[in-house]
């Protein structure tokens, strides 16, 4: 009973995160970092948001390293590299920090991974807008920042799953061999273009591509353009006003997806404070702040445990989509919380 006792006395002033993010001084992590920002007002507790000066995976390793020494309550990570954090997420633990993942669906030493969708919905999602747009007939390419990145082929995986259950007409120009059926682009937007006009040579079918990362649609804006191949040549995949807001709006590219980064680093704050409170969100729960409302896409949140162990949370309905309609709403939401994306 005596510890329940002290289960229930925990105050949130006593607690402080740290959330690692891939690499400093990115706009994006900026966006995430108001939202846990928000969080810890809301709550009353502390939060540090750093990055590596470069996307580096060993750099973020030793940052969290350097944070076990501090003695932090909690350790956040958006990992380069999932694998290089296993072992110190474990030290962490070992050490009585908890530790919580983002973008890292497959972490095992986690409390939580928080992801801003539902990965297999987010990819079908994408290959949906594809078959409205070309009528299921045709040929795709899809890409990859890296054949390592989680998120990236998840989507991709979830994406040709459904192509292939339900339009056999469209199909993958690369094939359907499982690594080869996708293509890097490095999270390089000038490469993406040359892969891009490389496979218009190669592939005469080709009337769709798909991007996992943000480099992609801008990319293929540019190749479409340059091209003369509007309303011959689609795009739908991640992208942001800053990325494709002007592709968009001249009918050029067809869709972006992404999820708000303020919500994502809000419900970070959210969970790790409950969760060392003694109160985990479980599946079904809901974000909320303090007044009770729950924030937008975590009304009801998804609670799975991976094939490693670890849980992953995901917002119900955190995913959004942008298209010509509605661009204009999303610039103006994105200057609202500091990032003027025009």
């Amino acid at each position: 009973a005596a510890t329940t006792a002290a289960a229930a006395e925990k105050n949130a002033a006593d607690f402080e995160i740290v959330y690692i993010v891939k690499a400093d001084g990115i706009p994006w992590f900026d966006v995430e970092r108001a939202g846990l920002e928000q969080a810890a007002k809301d709550y009353g507790f502390k939060s540090t948001t750093v990055g590596p000066p470069k996307a580096d995976a060993a750099l973020q390793a030793q940052m969290v390293e350097d944070y076990i020494a501090k003695g932090v309550d909690a350790i956040g990570v958006c990992p380069n590299d999932p694998a290089a954090i296993e072992p110190v997420f474990k030290k962490a633990n070992d050490a009585g920090i908890q530790t919580y993942g983002h973008e890292g669906s497959t972490f095992k030493n986690v409390s939580f991974d928080i992801e801003g969708v539902n990965n297999k919905q987010f990819g079908e999602s994408i290959m949906k807008k594809g078959l409205e747009i070309t009528g299921g007939k045709g040929g795709y390419v899809w890409s990859v920042g890296f054949l390592t990145s989680v998120s990236h082929n998840l989507w991709v995986d979830a994406g040709i799953a459904y192509q292939q259950a339900n339009a056999a007409d469209f199909k993958d120009m690369l094939g359907y061999d499982k690594g080869s059926d996708r293509f890097e682009e490095t999270e390089d937007q000038n490469i993406a273009h040359d892969k891009i006009l490389e496979f218009l040579k190669t592939y005469p079918d080709l009337n769709f591509v798909f991007g996992s990362p943000m480099t992609t649609g801008p990319a293929a804006g540019l190749a479409i353009e340059e091209k003369s191949l509007k309303g011959k040549l689609g795009f739908a995949g991640t992208g942001l006003p800053i990325t494709i807001g002007k592709y968009l709006k001249s009918d050029t590219v067809n869709a972006g997806f992404f999820w708000d980064p303020y919500q994502v680093g809000y419900a970070l704050g959210y969970t790790a404070l409950m969760t060392w409170m003694g109160k985990p969100p479980k599946n079904g729960d809901a974000i909320l702040k303090p007044d009770g409302s729950a924030i937008p896409g975590y009304e009801t949140i998804g609670v799975e445990v991976n094939e490693n162990g670890g849980n992953v949370m995901s917002a119900g309905s955190g995913q959004i989509m942008i298209d010509k309609s509605n661009v204009d709403d999303w610039y103006k939401k994105f200057a609202d919380y500091g990032w003027p994306q025009e």
